[in-house]
């Protein structure tokens, strides 16, 4: 339920960025196909990208200076805190609360869509006195006051429209949104403000895409050889007619005001069509946006935060400046530790050995295993282990050749992997301050690693090893 908040999201984020350039530079042009064509390109835009993620489009500032020789010891995942003896039952999330919200707005929004749908074609067919199937639409005329309208391939107009002068014009302003398809391009506008019916830019744009139809339908009206005088003057004899049905292609939808400039206006420039290309641009940037940890990260850090119980943090956490501290606390155990070959290390957790570790380590000690016991796919290097392995061996090799102080030692390093990829909370489990350091540069300068997921979700996970800074 929070993965489509934070997709609804997204989703508002591309619409937003790729319409507000769409009415400042090409709204008042006269390319009324173009910018239909663009406004249904914004509109698909905003339903996939949110959905993708290139990498190599990716805005990545870290460059790869050391790499890391290790030998993985074991793996534990886990949060970084403990949750407080809080019953769930009694936390409270305004992220879920958000979230129902949102799912009784797209509900509601689609039965009302649906409802208008089935309405309409109710009124197509009943009431009428005759319909007559044409090549470009079948014609269905009412006896009651009914304001001309057009959807999918069938006309709806009133007796006294087509006894009235003018009834050619209307005709073929309706034949227009059939044979331009506008139909179609409102079935694309109803799932987007489905999806976001919250966001307001929706409603502009839906404002916006009815304006170009109008103009398009009045524009083919013209070329067909109607005076562009009578063909107005009509227009403002129906302005004052009810407008009921502006869900479907409405002769009466939009400003009259607003259309009559548009018919008069000076044709545009063919070299403004460039401005379209403004799209290019910002799909990069956002594919960026979408692609990079640190920017993809707010969106759905807020929502993991707000979703979370009230958490406790763990006072025995590890960073740099509380070395000292941990050695203190860990010299009872660093001589049997210290002895033990790399090469004897494997990639799997024994769980004896896991157990016997949370006696003595405080760190592992404040890990809350029924976090991260139902993982369903743990944080991995990218390239896997043997990336990972020739990784470090290339940062050891380098840092023996540079004459490092951590030369003969070792540490026992465990840090964070995020739901992207990027990793935090980098803290000492045991071995010497110096290799810590070095090894903390290594660390710090990883490339982004492929998140675990609990329930296909991404999720955090920790990941402990040893890097041994032992004799080249």
């Amino acid at each position: 339920m929070t993965a489509l908040l934070v997709y609804s999201l997204k989703s508002a984020l591309v619409l937003t960025l790729l319409y507000l350039p769409y009415t400042l530079m090409l709204r008042r042009e006269s390319f009324f196909r173009m910018n239909r064509l663009t406004l249904l390109a914004i509109m698909v835009l905003a339903l996939l990208l949110p959905q993708c993620d290139i990498a190599s489009l990716a805005i990545n500032d870290q460059p790869v200076v050391f790499e890391v020789y290790h030998q993985v010891t074991h793996a534990i995942y886990a949060e970084t805190a403990t949750s407080a003896d809080v019953s769930s039952a009694h936390s409270f999330s305004w992220v879920y609360l958000c979230a129902s919200i949102y799912i009784i707005g797209i509900v509601v929004a689609l039965i009302v869509r649906l409802c208008q749908l089935v309405r309409i074609g109710r009124i197509v067919r009943n009431g009428s006195l005759w319909n007559e199937k044409q090549k470009e639409a079948t014609i269905y005329c009412h006896i009651g006051d009914v304001a001309p309208f057009s959807w999918m391939r069938n006309i709806v107009i009133s007796e006294s429209d087509l006894q009235k002068e003018g009834s050619r014009e209307i005709l073929l302003h309706e034949k227009a949104h059939i044979l331009c398809r506008h139909s179609y391009d409102i079935l694309l506008l109803m799932i987007v403000e489905i999806l976001q019916w919250w966001n307001p830019i929706v409603y502009m744009l839906s404002s916006s895409l009815r304006d170009v139809h109008e103009f398009e339908a009045d524009d083919h009206v013209l070329q067909q050889g109607i005076s562009l005088s009578n063909y107005q003057a009509l227009l403002v004899r129906k302005a004052q007619a009810s407008s009921s049905y502006a869900f479907a292609n409405n002769f009466n939808h939009s400003l009259i005001k607003k259309r009559i400039y548009m018919m008069s206006h000076r044709k545009s420039n063919p070299w403004q069509r460039s401005k379209v290309l403004y799209i290019l641009p910002m799909t990069i940037v956002v594919l960026s946006v979408f692609a990079t940890p640190k920017l993809n990260e707010t969106v759905e850090r807020v929502v993991e935060k707000a979703t979370q119980a009230p958490q406790v943090a763990p006072p025995s956490s590890v960073h740099a400046g509380q070395l000292q501290k941990v050695q203190q606390e860990r010299k009872a155990v660093s001589s049997t530790r210290e002895g033990r070959k790399a090469e004897t290390l494997t990639n799997e957790v024994d769980s004896s050995a896991v157990e016997g570790q949370k006696k003595t380590t405080p760190l592992v000690d404040a890990v809350n295993e029924s976090n991260y016991r139902d993982l369903t796919q743990t944080p991995e290097f990218p390239g896997g282990m043997k990336a990972l392995r020739t990784y470090v061996q290339q940062h050891v090799d380098s840092c023996l050749q540079a004459g490092t102080l951590a030369a003969g030692k070792q540490a026992f390093v465990q840090f964070r992997i995020n739901k992207d990829g990027t990793i935090d909370n980098v803290g000492l489990l045991q071995g010497d301050d110096e290799a810590f350091r070095e090894a903390v540069k290594m660390i710090q300068q990883m490339p982004r690693w492929n998140a675990g997921r609990r329930q296909g979700l991404p999720d955090y996970g920790y990941f402990v090893l040893n890097v041994n800074y032992g004799s080249k």
